[in-house]
């Protein structure tokens, strides 16, 4: 997986602060005597002085940060198994309702753990509240203080349908497309198979920080000096993409018997309850009327089909990271006037990369709005890092301030092969190519 110092946040910073120290570092301008002490060193071979060690730190941007070829996507698997119908009656979760296995409630056993309820049947809550005394005529009878006296009086507060082994009251489903018309209902759930689909996303722009070492082994009076180049260099990488693409529906269906029964509109879920009245009106329990349609607790069939373009899936793809390049090759520099010069090296170059390859994939379930396949999965990643071999070449116009300090420009072209990472099924195909850019920054000799 990528370190977490593989960032240009917290180098661009400390390069942009080096280039406007600059400055600072470097005269403005050079006295009158400096210049005719470097035209005489110029002028007389023998007496010049070249540093054989040059250290530089400066910026790189790059006109690509590569390209990442996304594959087989679409890919979309199914959010969990459901037991099969030779588990009998267990818990079943569908994408478009569930379906629980039933047991008797604690209202419906006695002290020793018996069920004391009827099968098919329902069985009463009863509960002692207090009421009002009233004499024969209907007036309430009083208390010596004033207040209306009042008594216990044993009520029935509750009306619930019964358990009853092979159906359950704990089920229910989302859209009216599940019922068949021959007494069942289906309940399924949904997975997406890619068909090939895959996009192209180049990065722009890529913009690092460098640092650099040479050392020089000609002699100093030479005019043509060569050397050795060693550097190191941090470059980003952020690829990334979003659409929809075509893919391969797959539907596993349960079958479930309604047992002559009428379900209630869709969506239901159940236990369902309404409020349970007194003959006059009055509430006498939140909840307490059960009005659950209960169903056969086993599926009594299922169903697996596949219908190839059959969904649209929509999704964001994104490669992110970056790369350390290391290069080394061999250097030459001319000095065309007193402050002028020109450098140029080529060599071989490896890139440790360190990328996150993340991802989301989703579908809507079809004929029932607002229910997502894939959005509770949330964002998919891995990650990776890989060493990848190349080359470079440099080509620099150098401008000496003093004879230890100094500011370059230039151009920079580098090459790399590519590396693949995956996500489950889907595929990345890491480029980082040939790009070219400028680089700049400020040298010191020594």
């Amino acid at each position: 997986m990528p370190f977490p110092f593989m960032t240009l946040r917290p180098l661009l910073p400390l390069a942009a602060l080096t280039l406007i120290a600059a400055p600072v570092l470097l005269p403005a301008q050079t006295s009158s005597s400096e210049e005719e002490r470097l035209e005489k060193l110029m002028s007389d071979s023998t007496q010049w002085y070249v540093p054989k060690t040059t250290v530089s730190v400066g910026f790189r941007m790059l006109n690509s940060g590569g390209k990442v070829a996304f594959g087989n996507l679409g890919s979309v698997a199914f959010d969990g198994d459901v037991a099969p119908i030779s588990a009998g009656s267990v818990d079943r979760v569908y994408d478009n309702g569930a379906v629980r296995a039933d047991v008797a409630r604690l209202d419906e056993k006695d002290a020793a753990g018996n069920v004391v309820t009827t099968p098919g049947g329902r069985y009463p809550i009863l509960s002692t509240i207090k009421v009002n005394v009233t004499d024969s005529n209907g007036n309430p009878v009083l208390n010596p203080d004033g207040t209306n006296a009042t008594q216990d009086v044993l009520l029935q507060t509750g009306d619930f349908r019964a358990y009853t082994p092979g159906l359950t009251r704990n089920w229910g489903y989302g859209s009216a497309t599940q019922l068949t018309g021959n007494g069942r209902i289906a309940l399924s759930t949904y997975s997406a198979s890619s068909e090939g689909a895959s996009a192209l996303k180049e990065s722009g722009a890529s913009a690092g920080v460098e640092f650099q070492y040479v050392r020089h082994f000609s002699k100093p009076a030479n005019r043509l000096q060569w050397g050795v180049l060693a550097g190191i260099t941090l470059n980003g990488i952020n690829s990334k993409t979003a659409g929809t693409v075509t893919s391969t529906l797959n539907t596993r269906t349960d079958y479930y018997s309604l047992g002559g029964a009428t379900v209630p509109q869709a969506p239901y879920f159940a236990p369902s309850f309404d409020d349970y009245l007194s003959s006059s009106g009055e509430v006498l329990r939140t909840d307490g009327l059960e009005t659950t349609v209960p169903i056969v607790a086993t599926p009594l069939a299922h169903v697996e089909t596949t219908t190839p373009q059959g969904i649209e899936v929509d999704g964001n793809w994104q490669v992110k990271g970056a790369y350390f390049m290391m290069r080394l090759g061999p250097t030459i520099r001319t000095q065309l006037t007193t402050r002028l010069g020109v450098s140029a090296s080529l060599g071989v170059a490896g890139a440790y990369t360190g990328t996150t390859y993340s991802l989301t994939e989703t579908f809507q379930v079809p004929d029932l709005d607002g229910l997502i396949i894939g959005a509770g999965r949330g964002t998919e990643q891995t990650s990776q890092t890989k060493f990848l071999s190349g080359y470079y070449a440099d080509l620099n116009l150098e401008w000496v301030a003093t004879e230890r300090t100094g500011l370059f420009g230039g151009f920079t072209a580098q090459k790399f092969d590519g590396y693949d990472q995956s996500v489950g099924s889907r595929t990345a195909r890491i480029d980082l190519g040939s790009s070219v850019g400028v680089r700049g920054g400020v040298s010191i000799r020594f």
